[in-house]
């Protein structure tokens, strides 16, 4: 079945996006006001530990989420490498079947495995790293938050599913209603004098009603629920177990490239943590917090043309994967420079406004664009390998990322040259490899110079800022 973007659903992926990203900074001020130095600092490395069990999903939401997308569009069997090229086809409901079959059982494992981990080794850490702060409030909020982690990851893939059959819009809107309803009971709590732990039950909050309402409507979506009843047969173990081959080919690598990304971005906050104050981690990742949701709101359009360039991949229409390839890098940029300069220019100073003894420091802000730069950039050309089902990138990554912490290492500890030098380590390991490498392979793939790509993309941009004037036009 054909997949085609809407307006509507570029619209509710910036609204779901920004509000996503908004979110966090809304609640940035509550848990300035509200939480002293300690808590505050203590609540991103909940964030950072926490980000762990997203690792045990070990790219089968990425793997999954991918072939659904190619049931969708048509093919008859799922492939190790490539795949199964379709013309217009109807859904293999059959086969989607046994794909959500096998996604349960797996996440089923994964989620228990995630919450083990984190009620064990995790508490053994944070009790570290509270060891002078009095009671065990610290311990409880840090309960909450793992139970909070397991739900994500367990009912986590409704969402990459919803996307996979192009309902960009519905996941997003989704997004909207779970973050509103953390904002208010973050407000309600904090309010009410909980601090950490409030935060913590707001964080479980929208965890909860996110994996809901996926689950609801991805079976309501298009009849899928309805459709998939109809076929009768269920999967058998056999079938599960050569499913699971084939999606491990791919998910162990997706798998790494998570583990390469957290080491190249949130370990960095468990690491400053390890050699800094909690005060001093807080300000760092207030940093990260700001320059990451820049990022990911100027790459939106990345992660709602997924299912689209999947589709023009299975169909074998190359015109179309260089639009919207252009497209996404090409508005990325616009949106990450605009986005950065904004923020500097108007959002710190409300900063200040709500906690003038706040210390946001300019320069190392900007080192920290610098790095989301870079590290989303790369992303955004990946994303065209990962949507033909080849993950070559994987080894590059993982070097990136050891290379990274062993740097943040040397530099923080027996150089002692604090927060800047995260931030090289960081900057240097991308750009030995992954910066350069990947868009170089990209455009010669798919013959299409730099110059080309911005001038397609931004002409392609303009035509959907006026596709949004007519309802429901596709991109």
């Amino acid at each position: 079945m054909k997949i085609n973007l809407t307006s509507k659903d570029i619209l509710w992926s910036y609204i779901g996006t920004i509000l996503s990203m908004g979110a966090n900074l809304i609640m940035l001020p509550l848990l300035m006001y509200y939480l002293d130095e300690d808590m505050l600092g203590l609540w991103y490395v909940f964030a950072s530990v926490g980000t762990l069990a997203t690792l045990f999903d070990f790219g089968f939401s990425v793997t999954f989420a991918r072939n659904i997308t190619y049931c969708w569009s048509g093919a008859r069997a799922l492939k190790k490498e490539d795949v199964a090229l379709a013309e217009e086809a109807e859904p293999d409901f059959a086969l989607m079947k046994r794909v959500l079959a096998t996604c349960k059982r797996i996440y089923g494992i994964l989620a228990g495995a995630a919450l083990f981990l984190l009620l064990t080794v995790g508490t053994a850490y944070i009790r570290y790293i509270t060891r002078e702060i009095p009671g065990y409030t610290a311990l409880i909020a840090w309960a909450i938050y793992a139970v909070a982690a397991f739900l994500n990851l367990y009912y986590g893939y409704y969402a990459s599913f919803l996307r996979g059959v192009g309902a960009v819009d519905r996941a997003n809107k989704n997004t909207v209603f779970a973050r509103l309803a953390q904002i208010l009971v973050t407000f309600l709590l904090l309010a009410m004098g909980t601090g950490l732990t409030g935060a913590c039950i707001a964080y479980l909050t929208y965890g909860t009603v996110f994996r809901l309402l996926g689950k609801h409507h991805f079976y309501r979506c298009q009849g899928i629920g309805k459709k998939l009843a109809q076929v009768h047969t269920q999967p058998t173990k056999q079938e599960i177990r050569e499913l699971f081959r084939v999606v491990w080919h791919n998910a162990w690598r997706d798998g790494v490239i998570s583990v390469s990304n957290y080491l190249c971005n949130q370990a960095s906050t468990v690491i400053c943590s390890m050699y800094l104050s909690l005060a001093e981690t807080g300000i760092y990742s207030i940093g990260v917090q700001i320059a990451s949701a820049i990022a990911t709101i100027a790459g939106t359009l990345y992660n709602a043309c997924q299912p689209e360039l999947q589709w023009a991949y299975v169909n074998g229409n190359t015109e179309k994967m260089r639009k919207t390839m252009s497209v996404i890098v090409t508005t990325f940029v616009y949106l990450f420079i605009l986005g950065a300069a904004g923020f500097t220019v108007v959002g710190i100073p409300m900063l200040k406004l709500v906690k003038p003894e706040t210390v946001v420091s300019v320069p190392v802000l900007m080192g920290l664009y610098a790095y989301q730069f870079v590290l989303k950039l790369r992303n955004c050309y990946t994303s065209y390998f990962s949507c033909t089902n080849r993950i070559l990138y994987v080894k590059g990554f993982v070097i990136s990322a050891v290379l990274c912490v062993a740097l943040s290492f040397i530099l923080i500890g027996p150089m002692h040259t604090g927060i800047w030098g995260l931030i090289a380590a960081q900057i240097a390991s991308q750009a030995v490899y992954n910066l350069w490498k990947w868009p170089v392979m990209a455009h010669k793939e798919l013959e299409l110079l730099p110059v080309e790509m911005l001038r397609t993309g931004s002409k392609e941009f303009r035509n959907v800022i006026r596709r949004f004037l007519k309802k429901g036009g596709s991109v």
